[in-house]
């Protein structure tokens, strides 16, 4: 456990030194939610305010982005370094490593839903959630879930440049069809089929259901998707990670 603790110090220190990461992970949804809130803040999304429509929605992207970014590229970039061969070589064992990253990505997470979340209660005016621990337990099996997946999206790239490819198109791609923008609503029948494939959807639509209207299990639907998610992932993670880039 302590060689866990501290290679999960050192990841953390090594992200704040990457002023990009740092960015994107802690400005962009800021700036993000100011900017749609400009547009949308006066309007009524599915009942809910812009607040507790919108700022669940950039947690849930941020889950994301974690994932893919502050994990599974970070491996992928460990693995064409040789840095993964080096650590088979020491008394860390892989599931360590892999244990010491998910940390790490945990503590990024919650300290960019913080800020959010001030930035929200700040400046929007928003509500705490409804069902306070029906959404913690939301966010804690979309982590399940997502980290995972995005171990997965990573695996099957031959190197980090593609790895970086792969992750930036399907961020993009969920951000957009999934509701995390423009409501699902405003969208063409085409989309909304589209954005019921995307597994952000459902990590959107269960932390914006329990911090708006119902407790977990009452939405057994993106319960069972985020359970599934994470079942496939693992087993599929598992089968193409490499630890080698030869």
């Amino acid at each position: 456990m302590n060689k866990i603790v501290k290679l999960s110090v050192m990841e953390t220190k090594l992200f704040f030194r990457e002023k990009m990461a740092v960015f994107w992970t802690f400005l962009f949804p800021v700036l993000m939610i100011w900017l749609f809130g400009a547009m949308f803040g006066s309007v009524k999304i599915g009942g809910m305010t812009y607040s507790n429509a919108y700022i669940p929605s950039w947690i849930a992207v941020n889950i994301l982005s974690t994932a893919f970014f502050g994990i599974g590229t970070v491996m992928a970039n460990y693995r064409e370094k040789g840095i993964l061969r080096r650590y088979q070589v020491t008394p860390m064992r892989s599931w360590m490593v892999l244990m010491a990253q998910t940390v790490q990505g945990t503590v990024i997470f919650t300290i960019s839903a913080v800020i959010i979340l001030i930035f929200g209660f700040l400046v929007f005016d928003l509500q705490v959630p409804k069902y306070l621990g029906s959404t913690l337990l939301a966010i804690l099996l979309s982590l399940v879930a997502f980290f995972p997946f995005g171990l997965l999206i990573n695996s099957i790239a031959k190197n980090v440049r593609t790895a970086s490819a792969i992750s930036s198109l399907a961020l993009n791609l969920m951000i957009f069809l999934s509701g995390a923008t423009f409501p699902i609503e405003w969208m063409p029948q085409v989309l909304r089929v589209i954005a019921h494939i995307l597994p952000l959807y459902y990590v959107i639509h269960l932390i914006r259901q329990t911090w708006n209207f119902t407790p977990i299990w009452e939405n057994g639907v993106d319960v069972v998707v985020l359970i599934g998610v994470a079942i496939v992932s693992i087993i599929l993670s598992s089968r193409f990670f490499r630890w080698s880039g030869e």
